[in-house]
């Protein structure tokens, strides 16, 4: 790709849209800058990304590049795809709540894709301290009776 050249793959309304935004910012692109922008974009296409789609969050959001972020892979129509881990810089509630959930089917029986063993054992465990916390009172009653225990 020669530097005045526009790839086929990428829409040229979206790219002179793009232009026009930079310059709304008072950032013009030299025809270094574009070339640049333009590799970011093959990158980002290399990698999964609609470039185009890259270029219109820029718009959007007032950004001078684009910043590939995993809606533009397209992944989120298949509902047992994780959502990223992070959002910014802090752990996606949205992840937690997936892992927390695949956590609970593993541990109850519906697949069985644990890569830890004692994960799975740790959590097994407080699931039976949490259930043993809504039994009837005449249990915790039993236990408080019970012969204390020597340790040597």
């Amino acid at each position: 790709m020669s530097k005045n050249e526009l790839p086929d793959w990428i829409d040229k309304t979206v790219w002179k849209e793009f232009k026009n935004h930079r310059n709304r910012l008072r950032k013009p692109m030299t025809l270094y800058a574009e070339h640049r922008v333009l590799l970011r974009c093959e990158r980002a296409k290399n990698n999964g990304f609609d470039p185009n789609e890259c270029l219109n969050d820029a718009i959007e959001k007032g950004w001078q590049t684009i910043f590939p972020k995993p809606k533009h892979l397209g992944n989120f129509d298949d509902p047992a795809a994780p959502p990223p881990m992070y959002r910014g810089s802090v752990l996606n509630p949205d992840y937690q709540e997936w892992l927390a959930n695949k956590e609970f089917m593993e541990i109850d029986g519906t697949s069985d894709t644990s890569s830890s063993e004692e994960a799975r054992i740790e959590a097994m465990r407080s699931l039976q301290r949490a259930k043993l916390e809504h039994k009837t009172p005449d249990l915790a009653g039993k236990i408080k009776n019970s012969k204390p225990r020597c340790l040597n």
